[in-house]
């Protein structure tokens, strides 16, 4: 049986305009051989892929041309290996073969779209024409196209993707009940609702509900608060370090005066045979216990704000000289 002989007439109209073409790194696919089962009619087999290559050059995939793939395919390519050879030598990321059952006048199209990286089929569909012409059929292989063009353009686009970031930084996020690490934090995600919950020690915590969709990246922000038990520890903090901060410096002053002599009292009968003022600052015993206070207040203050620091925002200094004590920080 051939339809070789059909009449101009039964052909197919003019296609549109030729659509834009695909972007350079878009995905590629290879459109192997149509095999023909109960005919032998390499002119349908031709008119057929030209159909197919009709209606799937409108996709976001690039289609390699067909006489580079006749001869890295060396056949039907109805295993593995050709897979393969397709992916490995021409880049296709996704292989559609094609198989038309000829009985009579009765036509069984079935299209089979895999994906070459795990072999795997990403799409495939079987329909069937009674009594049919070769208008017919070409027709019935330009409507599966279209059908299965829509599935090609999902395939190509890249997953959707979740960029979540906090404040402070390192806060856990959580994507449908799931933990997914510590913020800054980047994750596909299937399309859909997704709820993004973001948990830190001593936040309240927060949840979103987003939207995912192919193609596009979203992107999240979260501003996390205090509890309020946490507030009230940082207000005690700093009181404890702005309490501790002047008995330091009493102590200090105490203890740079101890054994200096009281020039107040310095003339006269208050001088010895020897110059020396008989009074002097007696003030060691006081400025060390003014010292220690300051060193205890300081440093409970300092714990508590440290307890409820932002991470990464912490940056304290101490000084240290003959005649004072320096502390500066960020918490």
């Amino acid at each position: 049986m051939s339809l070789a002989a059909a009449p101009a007439a039964a052909q197919p109209a003019a296609s549109a305009p030729a659509p834009a073409a695909p972007e350079a790194d878009a995905p590629k696919l290879a459109i192997a051989p149509i095999v023909i089962s109960g005919a032998d009619d390499p002119l349908l087999a031709s008119q057929l892929e030209q159909d197919l290559r009709g209606g799937l050059a409108r996709g976001r995939l690039q289609l390699l041309d067909a006489e580079a793939v006749a001869r890295a395919a060396a056949g039907p390519c109805s295993d593995d290996a050709c897979l393969e050879r397709l992916r490995d030598q021409l880049g296709a990321a996704f292989v559609l073969r094609a198989q038309v059952t000829v009985s009579d006048r009765d036509y069984t199209l079935r299209l089979e779209l895999v994906a070459t990286r795990d072999l795997g089929r990403a799409a495939e569909s079987e329909r069937g024409c009674e009594l049919c012409g070769l208008a017919e059929l070409r027709a019935l292989t330009a409507d599966q196209a279209a059908r299965l063009l829509a599935k090609l353009d999902a395939l190509a686009k890249p997953p959707p993707t979740f960029e979540i970031a906090t404040t402070p930084a390192g806060a856990l996020v959580f994507i449908d009940g799931q933990l997914v690490g510590a913020a800054p934090v980047e994750r596909a995600v299937l399309e859909g609702k997704h709820v993004v919950r973001v948990m830190s020690e001593g936040y309240v915590p927060e949840e979103r509900e987003l939207v995912a969709v192919a193609g596009l990246r979203e992107s999240l922000q979260v501003d996390l608060r205090r509890t309020p038990e946490t507030l009230k520890l940082r207000g005690a903090g700093w009181g404890l370090l702005f309490s501790g901060i002047p008995l330091l410096a009493a102590g200090v002053g105490l203890l740079a005066i101890d054994g200096r002599d009281y020039h107040g009292r310095c003339d006269g009968r208050d001088v010895d045979l020897a110059g020396r003022c008989r009074f002097v600052f007696d003030t060691d015993w006081g400025g060390a216990a003014l010292l220690a206070a300051g060193a205890l207040l300081g440093t409970a203050g300092t714990m508590l704000l440290l307890r409820t620091r932002d991470r990464g925002k912490t940056r304290l200094r101490a000084r240290l000289g003959p005649t004072y004590i320096g502390l500066s920080g960020a918490f």
